[in-house]
């Protein structure tokens, strides 16, 4: 059994306050906005954690036995958690907390499973948009690709790249996972034109390197023998003035017309008898058989070259035709050409002046160009010979050319390839674990709803509760069941199911019904864990807008809750302590601000509730929360007149009420009689010095009128006053209050009360 309590830095809780040596029953008493509400929060929230978290962190309760006993609190918050109302349809509730708390736990779970099907389905469309995406980047690097397939089927179309987009791609991308040679478009164009549309055939002719070496030689044995000076004989008289003239070959030409037998003849080149026997002999003599001889072997040298410089020559137009080689040799040809005439030009002018150095061009410098043409013919006819290997590795070359052509196009597409990858994947994988999500949310609202609690039992007393005390007016019915968990709902006189519009329950409906259920709580138990366990039962405000029917009903069954069975021994076995009827219920706590309730749940009659009792009056000074112990119920009337007082305060109308006129009556009825003034005062004479058409004047008539009528005296036109007081505003009825204390002479007793915490 709880036997402290302690509050600390908790809402009017400043500082710490203590309850000590609490008993099995425990009334506490106090003003709204006092603390007690403070108090049943305490309770809760130490049932649901020890040690205390949050906001009560401060505070303990102590000798609290978790293992043996349970608190069950009805304050308003336990009528929020049990009595739960459907938003979309008014009257259907649902009682019990556990219920509440499944039902709350599955409509958040399966609006969990909502938004999780929402984003499953979302993510879902997402996933299927990235394939279409990845599909349409697919599509295009294809038709990209193959764009070059169908220009090459135009201009090469003996080469066969296949027809398919797929794998055409396919070998593109292989391609360009390794390093490749690129031919030309030039060059490729010109293998396919020489593998597949030329007639391809071998070239039998080429260039005898031979003959160009011969030509050579004859170049160098030719220069050797032009670079000699050939001159006559220096034996004879004539020789120094030839040689001095420099005219040898004049001369020697000039002789061929002479006749060698005849003297005295005539100049061939003056026409004057110079030409004497004599000197024809010195001519002959001077142009010896060994200066013949040398111009003899110049002659036969350069046959020889223009033998085997036409021999070339031939060979040359023998294989001037091949187109392949065609353009070299008409270089070679007319390089050659000019060298042969210059050299032709070069041996006329050394028989023509033997005596002179001459040197004629050499061709030895197209010995490149030579060997170019003979390997251009030797790599053809290697060519034709492997034709096939040659178009096999043609058709490889246009792999690679396209395969370059589209290189950056690849690698882009690889890289968002790659990206849509990844996302896809990661979505995928994102997916599982929602629906595996949404599984385990299925789950759990099964097991939620195995763990719902059957409130028929407690529904079939409560009816039976108010049936045997004469409330006919409604019952309650069930109206269907959802998640495993029936709905109620409230149904009055006169209707039937088919009849009944659902409508709101009144403010005083819902918290009776729910104390009704609390109380079936208090009796039984609605959780098989705790069942075996004692109650520890605190009720705050029991009665909060309910009438006095009601207010009788609740008192009536908190004091069964209370009674007392008898005495009997404590753990020990030593002490002698009083036990309640119920011996499920260890202890209970009752907070009220209600002074009439107070009195009815706390009065004895006869002594049959439990005698173990502490009482507790809460006060707030200073807006700061103290907690007083009083020696009996009684202690608290006193209370009564000040709660008046307080009502007055918290009056929050602008507008005169029925309520705050009765306060005010009762209030100076007290306060008069308490003073012994009610009888010695004319308390009508406070309207002399009030105009007579002035509100005051109205108000304070009205007031004394209740008064008097009150007081068994005769009232004057009450129902016309009141009818108008109604829409007066409060302030006056206030200052015609404070009015009615100035005249009675308690104007300093009103300022001290007006006062009041």
């Amino acid at each position: 059994m709880i036997t402290k309590i302690k509050l600390n830095s908790i809402a009017t809780y400043k500082n710490l306050v203590e309850v000590n040596d609490l008993k099995k029953v425990n009334f506490f008493f106090g003003n709204n906005g006092c603390g007690k509400s403070t108090i049943a929060r305490l309770f809760y929230e130490f049932s649901k954690s020890d040690p205390l978290i949050g906001p009560f962190s401060h505070c303990s309760i102590e000798n609290f036995d978790r293992a043996n006993e349970n608190i069950l609190v009805f304050d308003q918050e336990f009528i929020q958690r049990n009595f739960y109302t459907k938003e979309d349809l008014d009257g259907i509730f649902s009682l019990d907390e556990k219920n509440e708390e499944i039902e709350e736990k599955i409509k958040n779970e399966n609006e969990l499973i909502f938004t999780t099907k929402v984003t499953y389905d979302t993510k879902k469309e997402n996933i299927e948009d990235l394939i279409k995406q990845r599909e349409q980047l697919k599509e295009s690097i294809w038709e990209t690709c193959f764009n070059y397939n169908r220009k090459f089927k135009k201009d090469f179309n003996k080469i066969d790249l296949g027809s398919r987009r797929e794998t055409f791609f396919q070998t593109l991308l292989d391609k360009n996972k390794n390093t490749f040679n690129v031919k030309s478009l030039t060059y490729l164009t010109e293998k396919y034109n020489k593998f597949h549309v030329e007639e391809l055939i071998k070239i039998n002719n080429t260039l005898s390197l031979e003959t160009f070496q011969k030509i050579i030689d004859l170049e160098s044995n030719i220069n050797e023998l032009l670079s000699e000076i050939i001159v006559g004989s220096n034996d004879v008289e004539i020789a120094p003035l030839i040689e001095k003239l420099n005219n040898s070959s004049w001369i020697e030409q000039g002789i061929s017309f002479l006749n060698k037998e005849a003297d005295n003849q005539q100049c061939p080149f003056c026409h004057q008898p110079t030409i004497t026997q004599n000197l024809l002999n010195q001519f002959e003599k001077y142009f010896d058989t060994t200066r013949e001889e040398k111009l003899t072997r110049i002659k036969q040298v350069f046959s020889d070259y223009n033998s085997a410089f036409s021999a070339f020559d031939l060979e040359l137009q023998s294989i001037s035709s091949q187109k392949i080689v065609s353009s070299k040799v008409l270089k070679l040809q007319n390089i050659i050409q000019k060298v042969s005439f210059s050299n032709q030009t070069e041996f006329q002018k050394k028989l023509e002046k033997p005596n002179e150095r001459k040197q004629i061009k050499s061709i030895s410098n197209l010995k490149d160009l030579v060997d170019e043409i003979n390997s251009i013919i030797h790599n053809h006819n290697l060519e034709v010979d492997n034709i096939k290997q040659n178009k096999s590795e043609l058709k490889n070359d246009v792999w690679n050319y396209i395969a370059d052509q589209v290189k950056n196009n690849i690698v882009d597409y690889l890289t968002k390839d790659k990206a849509y990858e990844l996302e896809i994947d990661t979505s995928k994988k994102e997916l599982i674990v929602l629906k595996d999500n949404i599984t385990l949310s299925i789950e759990k609202v099964r097991e939620w709803q195995t763990q719902t609690v059957n409130t028929q039992t407690a529904i079939d007393n409560i009816n039976d509760l108010l049936l045997k005390n004469n409330f006919r007016g409604f019952k309650i019915e069930k109206k269907e069941s959802e998640n495993n968990i029936t709905k109620y709902f409230i149904l009055r006189e006169e209707e039937t199911f088919e009849t009944h519009v659902f409508k709101t329950l009144s403010e005083g409906e819902k918290n009776f019904i729910a104390f009704l259920y609390f109380y079936q709580l208090c009796l039984g138990s609605n959780d098989s864990e705790n069942s075996t366990k004692k109650k520890i039962i605190v009720i705050d405000d029991p009665v909060s807008s309910m009438d006095s029917q009601v207010l009788f009903f609740v008192s009536t069954l908190i004091r069964r809750l209370i009674a007392k069975k008898g005495t009997g021994r404590d753990q020990d076995g030593n002490k002698l302590i009083e036990q309640l009827k119920n011996e499920s219920i260890e202890q209970v706590f009752i907070l009220t601000h209600n002074i009439f309730f107070y009195k009815e749940v706390s009065l004895a009659f006869g002594a049959r509730i439990c005698c173990s009792t502490s009482y507790f009056n809460i006060k707030k000074v200073d807006n700061e929360s103290i907690i007083e112990r009083v020696e009996n119920y009684k202690n608290i009337a006193f209370n009564d007149y000040h709660l008046l007082w307080q009502e007055i305060k918290k009056e929050t109308s602008d507008k005169i009420s029925i309520a705050l006129m009765n306060n005010m009556r009762r209030i100076v009825e007290s306060y008069a009689n308490f003073m012994g003034l009610i009888d010695d005062v004319n308390l009508w004479e406070l309207k002399n010095d009030i105009p007579e058409d002035s509100s005051e004047n109205l108000i304070i008539t009205a007031l004394i009128s209740q008064m008097q009528d009150e007081s068994h005296r005769v009232s004057i036109n009450d129902e016309i006053y009141f009818t108008r007081i109604s829409e007066e505003p409060k302030d006056i009825a206030l200052k015609s209050f404070e009015m009615i204390f100035e005249n009675i002479g308690g104007k300093t007793h009103y300022d001290k009360m007006m006062e009041i915490c």
